[in-house]
């Protein structure tokens, strides 16, 4: 027992060391209010830099006001003034102190411009060059504010909690056209400098982060939803593609207008792509900033839709900018509201099993952070950086939470929830206390322990569910038990679930709610049960042990109403690879189900079991309309040889409409024709495809070859001038395959000081994954003549790795 006692303590000390390892951050407090920012500044690509001023009109929050504190990272402070009069500034870290020379109190509103310069700054605002080692590259420059970066190139309150009004006055060379937030009310050409100036006014308050600016030579396609402006801006040689991204955006606009009531606030919406993008997208106020990559052409479109990104930007338009987190630690409340947005559309457009599935794979993703010991509440306010806390943990967890929710008070109740939310808080910081409140006052339920649970707590149920039919009292009696560890950050759950029971072809649903560590539940069937579901649908997040016979799990493939219960019930049977009726069942699920899932599921669990009898079926789903399906099929031929194998594989490898069909059929064909696997690859590297699917595939394959070939190639596929993203592939493979190899450990170098800095960032990252401190000295003689800030940082980051650990000098 001490034994088990002295465990348990030390397991919640490593918890809260866990928990206790990251700074504590609280809601910053604010001494002034900004109303209004004006910045008016000249962008020059050339010279990578922004010049100008920012007009900051405030109110003082504080009796006795005299001081004035800004956010301004590393620029040049020319000078500041007070209503016009000059005033003493000092310009601290990142911190612009400026003293107002006089003492102002709460009614007064005051104006500060400050005059100020920035030439490639460190975080904020990014330039790309065209001269990149890459011909395709263009001449961009983007800002990016989100979490707390805009103040790196305009001094500005750099935090969440305060909004204002803002407008931007940029003038570019006369090729650029620049795109930023709220309506362009002003264009003017300026010929005897070969400029152009752009003004846009955004008069609805926001917070800094969401500030804008893109610069670049584009083209724009015009659309509209309820007199609102869409615009839609890409590079020239994407014109014939776009539409298949953004086509969608007035379906969604309207959709989420009707759900919520509340019509899309702003006066226009414009999608600008860029390149060297951190993100898919970013959600700046009015004037989303995508990853110029969602752009793809109508072979990509057989796999690969924008539809669920630009969905999740322009919910973000409610939920983040119209209504922000006032604080980090809430961020859920933007990404989690997105994410659950998203799904909502996806079941509008696609279908509800389409995002009964897409709510199953989020879930997946949060389990998979649990299993790998990285378990933190929702709301949380320790991290290094704010950006550290964007991940499932409040993307995918804030919406199967909100699935939840909507799942126990009811839809009517839901909407109502959510509609009083959006028009109570419009324009406006919130934090999880004021929706939680919200919550109640329009339910009148104590929901405490669900948000207690689910939004402060951490983790979730780890369930052992046991089911036996009682003949003598002819029912079934279900137990349930919670079986995951309880310490300061996970409880005994709250469950409300439906538990459906099948009795002679006709279900019956059972809605209980489990709140003990143990539970017994018994309902009426007047003979054996053909089939219990516990959590019909899914919606519960959970770890679920719940073995049944193999039989059950054939009658739960085969008559659930859900797609994702026959789903589930197809990964169980996949280990019946020995009984003829598992097999023969998958076999009919993966040509018959009704949902495109359900067959793509089916057919890989086919892939698994080794046995000639599948073929057949396998050649019947590569025919499936969807791709998806045929993708499963052309991967699951990979464990099977054969002329009816290898002549279906040749035809999806060079004749199928999808790229990734051809990308998965590649891998498949070369274990199955190995005799002919160099001229399959070789044609391969050959192959345009969308993010390069095909060339990636093929170099992957060849790294695992392991030969003097493979390694020539692989170098090849290094040089300047082919795509980034395969530069940084096959460089990553080099590393992977021959890391014993000095010539790999010092190609990486050279390709840290390479033209392109995504291949910099990429190579000088590796270089500290491998460990050799030898390359020290290289990586400092770069960090003295870098002059873009993201790759000096990653330099620093990499160079204080490897002088503090790593391979000695040899």
């Amino acid at each position: 027992m001490k034994i088990v006692i002295r465990l348990i303590i030390l397991q919640l000390i490593f918890i809260f060391a866990r928990c206790e390892c990251q700074p504590e951050h609280q809601t910053r407090e604010r001494t002034y209010d900004v109303i209004h920012y004006k910045i008016n500044v000249a962008v020059n690509i050339e010279t990578l830099t922004c010049e100008g001023e920012v007009s900051i009109k405030f109110v003082p929050l504080r009796p006795s006001f005299n001081e004035i504190v800004l956010d301004a990272g590393e620029m040049i402070i020319k000078s500041t003034r007070l209503e016009m009069k000059p005033v003493n500034f000092e310009h601290r870290n990142d911190s612009l102190i400026v003293d107002l020379e006089d003492v102002y109190g709460l009614d007064d509103t005051l104006t500060l411009t400050v005059m100020y310069g920035v030439k490639s700054p460190r975080k904020g605002m990014y330039f790309i060059k065209s001269d990149s080692g890459y011909s395709n590259q263009k001449n961009q420059v983007w800002t990016q504010g989100e979490a707390e970066d805009n103040h790196f190139w305009v001094p500005c309150y750099d935090f969440p909690n305060d909004m204002a009004t803002s407008e931007m006055i940029v003038t570019v060379n006369e090729k650029y056209t620049a795109i930023s937030n709220g309506k362009l009310i002003n264009f003017k050409n300026n010929p005897q400098n070969q400029t152009a100036t752009f003004h846009y006014l955004e008069n609805h308050p926001h917070v800094s982060y969401l500030i804008s600016l893109v610069v670049g030579e584009y083209i724009e396609f015009k659309d509209t939803w309820n007199n609102v402006p869409l615009s839609y801006f890409v590079y020239p040689e994407q014109k014939n593609d776009a539409m298949l991204t953004f086509s969608k955006t007035p379906k969604i606009m309207e959709f989420f207008s009707k759900q919520l009531q509340y019509p899309y606030p702003y006066d226009k919406y414009s999608q600008t792509v860029v390149s060297d993008f951190f993100f898919g997208g970013e959600e700046n106020i009015s004037a989303t900033t995508l990853t110029d990559k969602t752009i793809h052409d109508s072979r990509a479109h057989l796999d690969y839709t924008s539809d669920d990104l630009v969905a999740h930007e322009l919910a973000h338009q409610w939920f983040g900018d119209m209504i922000t987190c006032k604080d980090w630690s809430h961020a859920w409340l933007n990404e989690g509201f997105a994410t659950y947005f998203t799904n909502l559309f996806v079941e509008f457009d696609r279908g509800k099993d389409a995002a009964a599935v897409k709510m199953m794979e989020q879930q997946e993703l949060i389990r998979n952070l649990d299993d790998e010991g990285r378990r933190r509440p929702m709301v949380c306010n320790r991290y290094n950086n704010p950006m550290d806390l964007f991940d499932s943990r409040i993307y995918g967890k804030g919406a199967v939470v909100l699935g939840m929710l909507r799942d126990y008070i009811g839809d009517e109740l839901f909407w109502k929830v959510i509609r009083h939310y959006v028009k109570e808080y419009s324009f406006k910081c919130v934090d999880t206390r004021d929706f939680e409140d919200v919550v109640e006052d329009v339910t009148g339920y104590n929901l405490h322990w669900f948000f207690k649970q689910w939004v402060y707590g951490a983790g979730c149920p780890v369930l052992e569910i046991q089911s036996h039919w009682n003949q003598q009292t002819r029912n079934v009696e279900i137990v349930v038990q919670q079986k995951q560890v309880i310490d300061s950050l996970t409880g005994i759950f709250k469950l409300p679930v439906d538990i459906e029971v099948w009795v002679r072809d006709n279900p019956t649903t059972y809605r209980v709610v489990i709140e003990k560590p143990v539970e017994k539940f018994e309902f009426p069937a007047y003979q054996q049960p053909q089939c219990v579901i516990f959590d019909k649908g899914s919606k519960i997040l959970k770890k679920l042990n719940f073995e049944r016979s193999m039989e059950e799990y054939v009658f739960q493939s085969l008559n659930a109403t859900n797609a994702v219960d026959r789903l589930q019930a197809i990964r169980e049977l996949q280990w019946y690879s020995n009984s003829d009726l598992a097999v023969r069942i998958l076999m009919n699920l993966a040509i018959d189900d009704r949902f495109s899932g359900v067959r793509e599921e089916a057919v890989w669990a086919l892939g698994n079991i080794r046995s000639d009898s599948v073929i057949k079926t396998l050649i019947l789903a590569y025919g499936d309309r969807e791709s998806r399906v045929r993708m499963a099929a052309a991967g699951s031929f990979g464990r099977f040889k054969g002329p009816e194998v290898i002549k279906t594989l040749q035809h999806a490898f060079e004749k199928d409409s999808s790229y990734y069909v051809a990308a998965v059929a590649l891998q498949s064909l070369v274990n199955a024709d190995s005799v002919n696997k160099l001229l399959y690859l070789e044609k391969a590297l050959q192959m345009d495809s969308y993010n390069e699917i095909i060339r990636t595939t093929a170099l992957r394959i060849l790294s695992l070859m392991h030969n003097d070939y493979a390694y020539d190639i692989l170098v090849k596929h290094t040089i300047a001038d082919i795509h980034p993203d395969v530069r940084i592939h096959a460089m990553n493979l080099l590393a992977s395959s021959w890391k014993e190899r000095d010539d790999v450990l010092y190609l990486i170098v050279r390709l840290a000081k390479d033209k392109n800095k995504s291949v910099r960032v990429s190579a000088v990252r590796l270089l500290g994954d491998l460990g050799d401190k030898r390359v020290v000295k290289n990586l400092k003689q770069y960090a003295e003549r870098e002059n873009e800030q993201r790759v000096l940082e990653e330099l620093k980051n990499v160079i204080n790795k490897l002088e503090k650990s790593g391979k000695d000098d040899e």
